[in-house]
């Protein structure tokens, strides 16, 4: 005969799949109770295996680590920035960055994301809004802002059109196609 214990474990070994959906479900639905009770007991308690002492004595001793990391593993790290801004989410990124100082100063919307983006190339089918050349290799599509950001537009997908870089060079600030 086994015992409570065990037929317990067998019961979690045989329903791991459904208790794992089950805490899934329960921490989606209690999310705000989790973590107000995470704060609670963190602030009473601290945190048991390394206290905040721990952290800073790691930091005394390896300050450096981070800096050590990259010089080694520079070339790495390199090519692994290179790659991620060929991605659309890299040329979203970099494009939101360029224009953070600009936009802090005059207060301009800079929400396109890199999905947005390729909805509205798939919107326009993968052609200029204006000549309606097809984008390939060697003409490629660039963000062409439908009011200039510097007439007062927004960096958003309600004002942004894909066009050949021709097209957008010519249009210049002016507002409209």
């Amino acid at each position: 005969m086994i015992s409570q214990k065990e037929s317990k474990q067998q019961w979690r070994e045989k329903n791991k799949e459904h208790i794992r959906d089950y805490n899934k479900q329960y921490r989606q639905t209690h999310l705000e109770y989790i973590r107000e009770y995470m704060r609670e007991y963190f602030k009473k308690n601290g945190h048991k295996k390394y206290p905040p002492e721990y952290f800073k004595q790691w930091r005394e001793l390896n300050g450096d680590y981070h800096k050590l990391y990259y010089q080694e593993n520079r070339d790495a790290i390199i090519e692994y920035h290179r790659q991620y801004r060929k991605t659309e989410a890299g040329k979203a990124n970099r494009q939101r960055s360029y224009n953070k100082r600009r936009d802090s100063e005059r207060v301009i919307i800079s929400t396109l994301t890199a999905e947005e983006w390729l909805n509205i190339l798939n919107e326009y089918q993968f052609r200029c809004a204006y000549c309606k050349k097809q984008f390939n290799l060697f003409n490629r599509a660039t963000r062409d802002h439908i009011i200039p950001i510097s007439k007062g537009g927004h960096n958003v997908k309600e004002n942004v059109a894909p066009a050949c870089k021709s097209c957008n060079s010519s249009k210049k600030d002016k507002i409209g196609g």
